[in-house]
């Protein structure tokens, strides 16, 4: 187990196409770090990104990042891990559904104008749940390897570009990926398609290493965020993700949670350079 306490930074920044166009950012995400009846902290991470062709995907993504940060905020302070299981996501994802559609009915639209997708993380002690409809990933500390890093579920793309799952489609439950890891897992980064192509090899289907040991080693020689507050969004970040050595590579919107507890001497210094770190991707 871990004694350090959790440090987050995450934000959702704009592509280059959507300020062509007047568009607005179309992802959403969010961070809380709560604590369990035992009094152990628990990280709580998620991550949507809002269909470009929908007209309402942006208010799918936040209805879609607020509920889940109250729901499996409420659920963990009450009973830990106890209730995270693939049962308690699908009704979790059934309510959120009823949720888009009354909103979808009350303005008169189809609900698959709030398509987005959903990464979804809650992470404790000595145990982890994840689940995700759609594209983009996330990432996490191998179990032998510490600086080594490992994807949960590779993003769900379609036959064309482009193309993947929503949480508003009719099959949205049979494609709902979910996952339990019984271990301690220190380190997490959770981002949406718009730095797929930046972070992970589509080849050979691994995750590059060298961009978040970077990252990480800027991360955790910042301040342990608060518990039992959604934490705010990084400007570093903002920064970083809305540079142009990235907007070179992705004209997409672009959401990255970065979420560490490794002791600080565990881990060389590092800065986020978004030209070092875009080059250590390539």
């Amino acid at each position: 187990m871990s004694d350090v306490g959790w440090r987050v930074a995450h934000n959702s920044v704009i592509g280059t196409s959507h300020e062509k166009t007047g568009l607005p950012c179309q992802d959403a995400g969010g961070c809380r770090v709560v604590s369990d009846p035992a009094g152990q902290q628990v990280l709580l991470a998620v991550a949507c990104d809002g269909a470009g062709s929908a007209s309402r995907s942006l208010d799918g993504a936040n209805l879609t990042a607020a509920r889940f940060l109250r729901d499996f905020g409420e659920s963990t302070q009450r009973s830990g891990f106890d209730e995270i299981t693939k049962e308690f996501v699908v009704d979790w994802l059934s309510r959120v559904r009823a949720d888009i559609r009354n909103r979808a009915d009350a303005d008169d639209v189809p609900s698959r104008e709030f398509a987005c997708t959903v990464l979804g993380a809650v992470i404790g002690e000595s145990r982890a749940a994840f689940f995700q409809i759609g594209d983009g990933a996330m990432v996490v500390s191998n179990r032998s390897e510490p600086d080594d890093y490992g994807w949960i579920f590779w993003p769900q793309h379609g036959e064309f570009a482009n193309q993947t799952n929503f949480v508003t489609q009719d099959n949205a439950l049979e494609v709902l990926e979910f996952e339990i890891e019984e271990r301690c897992i220190d380190e997490v980064a959770i981002f949406t398609d718009g730095i797929e192509r930046l972070v992970l090899d589509l080849t050979e289907k691994t995750a590059h290493a060298p961009f978040f040991r970077t990252l990480f080693g800027w991360l955790v020689k910042t301040e342990p965020s608060e518990v039992e507050i959604e934490i705010s969004v990084s400007p570093v970040l903002s920064t970083y993700l809305g540079s142009k050595q990235i907007n070179d590579r992705t004209d997409d919107d672009k959401t990255l949670i970065l979420a560490t507890r490794r002791a600080l001497l565990t881990i060389e210094p590092a800065s986020v350079d978004a030209d070092q770190s875009a080059t250590a991707t390539a």
